[in-house]
């Protein structure tokens, strides 16, 4: 049902619910309560009016700022491998968006409504009209502590308003009873600033939660379905790369300056790559999450499947038959994970089997080299995911294409 509203109807509802609550409470009750403007009216008006303002302009900024673009042409490096035993434990490929046609950075996902990929997506919020991102995630956050502070204010101001009134009728000024009118909109400003406190506070407490985990709803959910995949024995204990500490978890949004966390700022870095845990593989924030093998497996009603059988057909008829295939790894990126979705493990790792030679990976998110110590290896474990094979100046060189012709001996086996 809220699909069908346009979403400017949203954002015009919260900036009237705003301008209702702050401003009828001060116009109607509170400066006549304090007999106009003077200094009693001024010094217990003013915080709000500052705290209203702030709400205001992170409300604009949450609207008005890109959550994050993944930028043209941007590929993964090209280090990155599967092997084998890697995907026998739910760790595929680079994950790419079939929508899109493009690659997905570490964190990224598709927006259905948006129709694009979003850097470090959160969640898509109707009140905002906007996804929540990683170029906007700071001033929705702000946003929502504002709006807790300001309302929580106003139901303050309403209750000491009330108790002056009972004071007043005790000592029989009947003169200091409120008009109809006063007591109308005190109710009004009573219940709609508790509905927000209420449920804006749930969603910042619960953001909040994520922040200190360093995780977004998404990666929340993907947390859950992982933890519930390692206690089915699917795929070993496998550690969450992005949680680097409370207090840097909390950096990583609001700044590395806690006396400016409430202070609107732009977020720094470019929202491709994230620090990780120490003695992490530089290539997990690729790969994340792990997925359950069983949906790496093609059923007997899959594509893959069918296709399958068509080549041992050819190949039955003509062992030299040179046949083509050309999946990759495919995410969608939303919430549910496509049933249906397509691998072809087997073309990756013919394509770039050379590079996988003596490495070995843990799941527990430990990074093993055999390979004997050159100048062409090296490793990142305190700071953002990095090419463990190039330099910096390599990431951007594109994948090896997948091996989309390839000649199939006749002895192997399927």
């Amino acid at each position: 049902m809220l699909e069908s509203i346009p979403g400017k109807v949203f954002v015009v509802g919260v900036v009237l619910l705003i301008a209702f609550v702050s401003y009828s409470s001060q116009l109607v009750l509170f400066i006549p309560a304090y007999g106009g403007w003077n200094y009693t009216s001024l010094t217990t008006l003013l915080p709000l009016n500052l705290l209203v303002g702030m709400v205001f302009y992170n409300y604009y900024l949450s609207v008005t700022t890109d959550p994050g673009k993944i930028p043209v042409h941007w590929e993964p490096p090209s280090s990155l491998v599967v092997s084998k035993e890697i995907t026998s434990e739910g760790i595929t490929g680079p994950r790419y968006c079939k929508s899109c046609n493009v690659y997905k950075p570490p964190r990224s996902h598709h927006c259905r409504y948006c129709g694009r990929c979003v850097l470090k997506m959160d969640h898509h919020c109707p009140w905002i009209d906007n996804c929540v991102g990683y170029d906007n995630y700071g001033h929705f956050m702000r946003f929502i502590i504002y709006a807790d502070i300001a309302c929580s204010y106003v139901i303050l101001l309403l209750i000491g308003r009330v108790r002056a009134i009972m004071d007043a009728i005790r000592h029989f000024q009947f003169d200091a009873e409120p008009d109809t009118t006063q007591i109308v909109f005190m109710v009004l400003n009573f219940v709609l600033a508790f509905i927000v406190v209420f449920c804006v506070g749930i969603l910042t407490c619960y953001q909040l939660y994520c922040m200190s985990k360093n995780q977004t709803n998404i990666e929340s959910w993907e947390r859950g379905k992982v933890e519930g995949l390692v206690k089915r024995g699917k795929i070993p204990p496998v550690n969450y790369p992005f949680d680097i500490g409370f207090y840097r978890n909390l950096c990583e949004v609001f700044g590395q300056n806690p006396l400016t966390w409430l202070w609107p700022k732009k977020m720094q870095g470019d929202g491709l790559s994230f620090p990780v845990t120490p003695e992490t593989d530089p290539r997990l924030p690729y790969y994340w999450p792990p997925r359950d093998p069983d949906d790496l497996r093609p059923s007997i009603f899959s594509s893959r499947y069918k296709r399958r059988l068509e080549a041992q057909r050819l190949l039955a008829e003509d062992p030299d038959a040179v046949l083509e295939e050309s999946d990759g790894y495919y995410d969608s990126g939303s919430f549910v994970s496509d049933s249906e979705a397509e691998y072809s493990i087997e073309d990756e790792e013919e394509g770039m089997r050379h590079l996988v030679n003596n490495r070995l990976y843990d799941l527990s998110g430990t990074y093993f080299d055999d390979t004997p110590p050159t100048g062409q290896h090296r490793r990142n474990t305190h700071g953002p995911a990095m090419d463990d094979s190039l330099s910096s100046d390599s990431d951007t060189i594109p994948l090896s294409t997948f091996a989309s012709k390839k000649k199939i001996p006749s002895s192997k086996e399927d």
